[in-house]
């Protein structure tokens, strides 16, 4: 195999998001979202929102709003003038929770089979949790970069292409032609990565990953559409195979 030859098509890197992508972590950020609501009513058990009263109550009101923000103060019940407080916490009490969250089946194979291409995370979770968890299955040598929610100001933070231009900075410094590829789970990272490709000007190819089958309610309604959509490791195995390789 080898690498596509044309300087348009030829892929610089391949950047991806975290949460609900690499690994599902609903649970463990279930609790810290818990922990962070705690600042704001000390009661916070007694008066659980729905949306964190159960695995799928949470996944299905996390992938109905574009953002985090959105979803606080729809779900979640905080006020806009406290929206920055609340994402100022979020990274201290991701470090307090040490819960390794499930990677998806098969993606450390296909990581495995990725090395040698310079690869990245752009997340909103916490980039020493990230590497704690890359670590621990063993594919953190996959990866040359992590842009975390620290990494990246309040107000640029996704679908603002603040961090995917930070992250596409370190994987190609030197800035050679070529196209990004962007793997994500959730309608907000399609905008995220467009935005990446109108700021870089680079194109960029958005894939969207529905392991869970969260995004099917949905999908028809996003504003901006995936370059392709995926719903399991075998199918994103072919996808980055026919636009990283040919025999």
């Amino acid at each position: 195999m080898r690498i596509l030859p044309s300087e348009e098509n030829r892929i610089i890197a391949v950047l991806w998001d975290y949460d609900g992508t690499l690994v599902d972590s609903a649970r463990k950020n279930m609790n810290v979202t818990i922990e962070v609501l705690r600042h704001f009513d000390p009661d916070i058990e007694a008066h659980l929102p729905p949306a964190l009263q159960s695995y799928d109550a949470y996944q299905k009101a996390n992938h109905r709003y574009r953002n985090w923000r959105e979803l606080y103060t729809n779900c979640y019940g905080i006020p806009s003038d406290k929206l920055d407080e609340a994402g100022r916490l979020w990274t201290p009490e991701q470090k307090r929770n040490k819960t390794i969250p499930d990677m998806f089946p098969g993606l450390a194979d296909l990581l495995a089979t990725l090395k040698g291409i310079p690869m990245g995370i752009c997340s909103q979770n916490d980039s020493e949790n990230i590497w704690n968890t890359l670590s621990y299955y063993g594919v953190a040598d996959s990866f040359h970069h992590i842009i975390g929610y620290a990494d990246v100001p309040g107000e640029l933070q996704k679908p603002h292409p603040y961090g995917f231009i930070k992250c596409a900075e370190a994987l190609n410094p030197e800035n050679k032609a070529g196209t990004y590829i962007y793997i994500g789970d959730h309608s907000d990272d399609v905008t995220f990565g467009k935005n990446g490709e109108a700021a870089t000007g680079h194109r960029v190819i958005c894939i969207t990953a529905d392991y869970l089958g969260l995004n099917g309610a949905f999908y028809s309604s996003w504003k901006t559409a995936p370059d392709y959509f995926i719903r399991n490791t075998n199918e994103l195995k072919q996808i980055l195979a026919s636009l990283l390789w040919q025999c």
